[in-house]
């Protein structure tokens, strides 16, 4: 099996050499002397941070790989066809970053006729080679036939190929010859030199098989009728029937018009549909009303008559893929954790005195990955740290380093918490939520809504505009920043946070491996590590939260006024309303506006405090201080 290169030297002369399949593999797996693909990838990269499109102008320098043939050259140096390979290019370009280049390789690799796979040029596309071969095992060596089999292959691969690839091929014009020898488009199936140094290569590969296609039958004649109301005889009229012809035909033209220009992918977190023009280098972009008009406008211009609602039908269908970005990021680094413990490292960032600090992190951590999968089913994630501090302790910094790069997007701490339905929409759609200065929340929210909602695993909203209430599964997770120490109004509700005072500020100098975290996690949790918190860990949370409880003044003056006692002959039982009135009776107007319901709940939630039940209701054990 022989393909060709041609090179153009710097006076714009042809150099031909033909190559196997191995001697091509070699040659891509180092740049070139003068490091041009290289340079070409670093351009690229500047480009894409600055918003710039590119034009590199040592893009010649760069040899053009025609794999599908072997060409020679005359005395005239005039190229002419020597062999057909049997060859097939699948070109799927665009690429956002080195994780989806990874993803297509890996995908490629898994059907047994890929030859080869390997990095193009750019850095941002895949080059897939792929046998055909005839029925009998050849390949057609005419020009006319090699063109009509290479365009039938060619079909038949992408296809196959859509059915695998995390991303769709790239397509090219089939309607001319393939030969790119004699036809100018058929530089299109060639390819710039790549630069791959681990390329793909399955000598073992298994061609498919290209059926011969026999010429097509001729249609049978509809005899007209003399009235065009009359039906012929397969039901309804002959202008019915042009109609429908029509509307297909335009229907056809439309979807063409769109996924030549665009690629699109429907955002299943965020529940809209994305796309981005095809050959630039621009990220996907939701589909706005905006855009929207935009391809209405572009197809009339092209000809094409079409209306606003052609153009909804079709990024709102199933003919556009679905794509998760959450679980395309954490399988795209599945089995690459290097076994160290990256996530207890990046607790020890936060300097404080809490010995279980690294472990509830770690526990944390795996819970919010888990929420990601879909694991938590009956409770979401429903512990959320609580970094206390003075400011500028880099707490709020540290929050929003916790998500990398790829899903920043999915990191809040701007919500209001008292705008509910806002907090149960961006359950669904955001990852971790933070809730900064968390001492400004009020009592009541603390004690009610947030309570509630922290431990959901689903959220039932509905949609702008929507008709009825929908479910939704949960998403995000919860952590807290706040600047003082009595900040948890619910004695219960305290379980729901793990509080930690740091004891200076946090390093976040340190450069995060978020690949190393993440595939640390979700090896964690396949594996089927715990991710939720037991009742003896429970405990000692809330143990350790105690010191972060707000008091109200009568829990204060309580201990003005009452000690508690462990032995019965050294106190007396009394209901949670006699321990009230005798309270407010000494404090006077400094408990005027206190709650016998929340002091009663305060009361059986003291750690030192005995109780018991009675016909009365809850006695405790306390005895009476004399002031």
């Amino acid at each position: 099996m022989k393909l060709t290169l041609i090179r153009e030297d710097k006076n714009h002369q042809e150099h031909v050499r033909v190559l196997t399949i191995n001697s091509l593999i070699d040659y891509i797996k180092n740049d070139t002397k003068e490091g041009t693909v290289g340079t070409l990838r670093r351009m690229i990269a500047d480009c894409e941070h600055d918003g710039y499109s590119y034009s590199f102008a040592d893009m010649h320098k760069l040899p053009r790989v025609f794999p599908a043939v072997e060409l020679g050259t005359n005395r005239q140096k005039d190229r002419f066809l020597k062999e057909v390979n049997g060859l097939v290019l699948l070109n799927v370009k665009n690429l956002t970053n080195d994780r989806e280049v990874e993803e297509v390789k890996r995908a490629a690799q898994c059907m047994p006729m890929t030859l080869a796979a390997f990095i193009g040029a750019s850095g941002r596309s895949v080059k897939i080679l792929v046998r055909a071969t005839r029925e009998d095992g050849s390949v057609p060596q005419s020009e006319e036939e090699a063109g009509d089999f290479y365009r039938r292959a060619y079909r038949m691969a992408t296809a196959i190929y859509n059915g695998i690839l995390p991303r769709p091929v790239t397509l090219f014009d089939t309607s001319g010859s393939l030969m790119p020898s004699f036809t100018e488009s058929g530089v299109a199936f060639s390819f710039r030199r790549p630069l791959d140094p681990s390329p793909y290569l399955n000598k073992e590969a298994r061609p498919f098989v290209v059926p011969v296609m026999s010429p097509p039958a001729a249609e049978p004649e509809i005899p007209l009728h003399s009235s065009d109301n009359q039906e012929d005889c397969e039901g309804g009229s002959k202008e019915e029937k042009n109609k429908e012809q029509r509307v297909r035909r335009g229907t056809e033209q439309l979807v063409s018009f769109l996924k030549d220009r665009y690629e699109f992918r429907h955002n299943t977190v965020m529940g809209y549909t994305e796309y981005r023009k095809k050959d630039s280098y621009m990220d996907f972009r939701p589909v706005d009303e905006r855009t929207r008009n935009s391809f209405a406008m572009e197809a009339r211009l092209s000809g094409l008559d079409v209306w606003d609602k052609d153009i909804n039908r079709f990024v709102m269908s199933n003919m556009v893929r679905s794509y998760d970005p959450v679980d395309d990021y954490l399988w795209s680094v599945h089995n690459k954790w290097d076994g160290k413990d990256h996530i207890r490292a990046l607790a020890r960032c936060v300097p404080t005195d809490n010995p279980h600090w690294e472990d509830w992190f770690y526990t944390w951590f795996l819970g919010m990955v888990a929420q990601w999968l879909g694991r938590n089913h009956r409770y979401g994630n429903s512990v959320a740290p609580l970094l206390v501090s003075r400011q500028g302790y880099n707490k709020s910094t540290f929050c929003k380093s916790l998500i990398p790069n790829e899903l920043q997007w999915g990191y809040n701490d701007s919500l209001v918490i008292s705008d509910k339905k806002a907090i149960l929409q961006a359950m669904g759609q955001f990852l971790l939520i933070n809730l900064d200065e968390f001492n400004a929340i009020p009592p009541k929210i603390q004690e009610g809504f947030l309570k509630n909602v922290i431990q959901l695993a689903n959220v039932k909203v509905k949609r702008p505009y929507g008709r009825h209430v929908e479910v939704f599964p949960r998403l995000a997770s919860f952590i807290a920043t706040a600047n003082m120490t009595d900040i948890l109004a619910d004695p219960s509700g305290c379980r729901r946070f793990i509080g930690v005072e740091l004891t200076g500020p946090i390093n976040i100098g340190r450069r995060i491996n978020h690949e190393q975290l993440y595939a640390q996690a979700f090896h964690a949790v396949m594996t089927g590590e715990p991710y939720w918190f037991d009742a003896e860990q429970t405990a000692l949370i809330m143990e350790s939260n105690r010191r972060f409880q707000m008091q109200q003044p009568i829990e204060q003056f309580f201990f003005e006024c009452f000690e508690t006692v462990s032995d019965e002959r050294d106190g007396e039982y009394l209901t949670a309303t006699a321990i009230f009135t005798e309270v407010r009776k000494q404090a006077g107007s400094a408990v005027a506006n206190a709650n016998l319901i929340a002091f009663g709940r305060w009361l059986k939630n003291l750690p030192s405090l005995r109780n018991k039940h009675s016909k009365q209701g809850t006695l405790y054990l306390v005895r009476k201080k004399f002031l």
